[in-house]
């Protein structure tokens, strides 16, 4: 069950609009609210993820090109997890400030990415919440890739009124080297509007409504033109077999995020950043029936929502506060369509509180750390399996990041996290540790050009044994054309 949350958390933390401008803070550590940086700032935009304060967070036009790769292996993972995975990326991103007619941001990406000895599964994601899973007979290597798009628009409606919205497109495309050669599409779209006020000179408010919609469309055939039986898991032990020359699945998920956001910066050493966000969604397993109408097998009901606050205080000209709390509540429930049966209901609820400091230590030389307690309180019952389990998870972090300035504009950083997990909700062990060594640096290319970017190395073991390990090693370089 701890194994069947990974996707959750990963949208826990992430939004839907991708700031690509982190590799500054990647390299310290992750440090995000204990030092000042431009793209990790308490705005509306920022930190609320509101379209609409895209006009007044962007000021300048700039194209930035971002390749990326890293590579994830090691044996302490889950059942439905490949051995390894290589991921290779290459994003495009550009501002274009219009002055009174608003700013626009555009991004592209095209992301390929190798599943080694990837174990059964033909999903994408076989851990995202749902009851249900896709599998076949054999472990092989499988391929995805494809592009994501991202496109969005703000300016000023009215004074002190402002307005923005975007679209997204994703789509990967996908192939199983060996037996069943299941070749999968997944499509995932949508768009986001928003709505920011000056209400006083010191007091912004927001709120923006974010649609999605997404699709998985697997297909499995034999070059052989031999039969392919298809598992359909229901829980984790029983299944049923489809077994045809050719079999199809689709899973279709759709879902609404209605977000708040406040902006109030109480003094010129005191900034305070509020945000909430409630999301219901759906997803449905269907395959076709032979009027090639899709039939549905299995509904899951998805509901969402949060509150955070960060504040930053400037205690001296040198030192920095930061402060974070959130409260995140995921509650879930998966039943059988045809017989209106419940065969699994999950919540989880956790609790984060963090406090973080940086320290300008000369001119040249910037420090800073943060650490987070959390708590999470996990129900989990798959009535299919007679698995019922309940536990709480006391989990703390430690981020530490450095920044030198050697010269004019040349920096170097570095950064450490240790992250104690009394359980790990994403691949299932017990007081597991997490160790992340991050190193970085920045420095200007010729008059218009800026280069950022780190490495990064992590390790994360459980107490079974020190040979039993996940590790990730990968990188990005930023190169910013400030005029284009």
């Amino acid at each position: 069950m701890r194994k069947s949350f990974a996707a959750l958390f990963i949208l826990l933390f992430l939004g839907i609009i991708t700031n690509a401008q982190v590799s500054r803070t990647k390299a310290m550590g992750g440090l995000s609210y204990s030092i000042l940086d431009r793209d990790q700032s308490l705005s509306l935009y920022d930190f609320g993820k509101n379209p609409a304060w895209l006009y007044m967070d962007e000021k300048e036009t700039y194209l930035r090109i971002e390749p990326s790769a890293q590579n994830l292996w090691g044996d302490y993972r889950r059942k439905y997890d490949s051995k390894s995975v290589s991921n290779v990326s290459v994003s495009f991103t550009g501002i274009k400030t219009l002055g009174t007619l608003g700013t626009f941001y555009g991004t592209t990406i095209y992301d390929y990415e190798l599943r080694t000895d990837y174990y059964r599964s033909v999903r994408k994601d076989p851990y995202a919440g749902e009851a249900f899973n896709v599998a076949d007979t054999m472990a092989g290597n499988f391929r995805y890739s494809g592009p994501y798009i991202n496109l969005m628009y703000s300016w000023e409606l009215l004074p002190e009124l402002y307005v923005g919205g975007g679209i997204f497109y994703h789509i990967h495309d996908g192939l199983k080297s060996t037996y069943s050669y299941a070749k999968t599409i997944y499509r995932n779209t949508g768009g986001k509007i928003g709505i920011a006020y000056r209400l006083f000179d010191n007091l912004l408010l927001g709120t923006s409504i974010n649609y999605f919609s997404k699709q998985e469309t697997i297909e499995e055939t034999d070059v052989n033109l031999l039969d392919i039986e298809a598992f359909i898991y229901r829980g984790d032990t029983y299944h049923i077999v489809d077994r045809a020359s050719t079999n199809e699945q689709k899973i279709k998920g759709k879902g609404t995020t209605f977000s708040g956001q406040i902006y109030w910066e109480v003094d010129d050493n005191l900034e305070i950043g509020i945000q909430g966000n409630y999301e219901p969604s759906n997803s449905k397993l269907t395959f076709p029936e032979k009027n090639l109408i899709d039939v549905e097998d299995g509904y899951t009901s998805f509901e969402y929502y949060d509150a955070q606050i960060k504040t930053q205080y400037n205690l001296s000209d040198d030192i920095l506060v930061g402060v974070y709390g959130g409260y995140f509540h995921n509650y879930s429930w998966s039943m059988l369509s045809k017989k209106d049966l419940l065969i699994w209901e999950w919540e989880i609820n956790r609790l984060i509180a963090g406090i973080g400091s940086s320290y300008k230590v000369d001119q040249n030389l910037l420090i800073g750390a943060e650490y987070e307690f959390s708590s999470a309180n996990v129900d989990s019952s798959k009535y299919i399996d007679k698995n019922i389990q309940s536990f709480t998870s006391i989990d703390h972090i430690i981020r530490i990041g450095i920044e030198y300035e050697l010269s004019n504009r040349v920096f170097l950083r570095t950064g450490y996290n240790y992250c104690f997990y009394e359980h790990d909700l994403i691949l299932g062990g017990t007081d597991v540790a997490s160790h992340s060594f991050t190193l970085g640096g920045g420095f200007p290319l010729f008059d218009s050009f800026v280069v950022d970017a780190y490495l990064e190395f992590s390790n994360k073991s459980p107490n079974e044994t020190d040979n039993y390990h996940r590790s990730n090693i990968g990188g990005r370089i930023a190169i910013t054309l400030n005029n284009f």
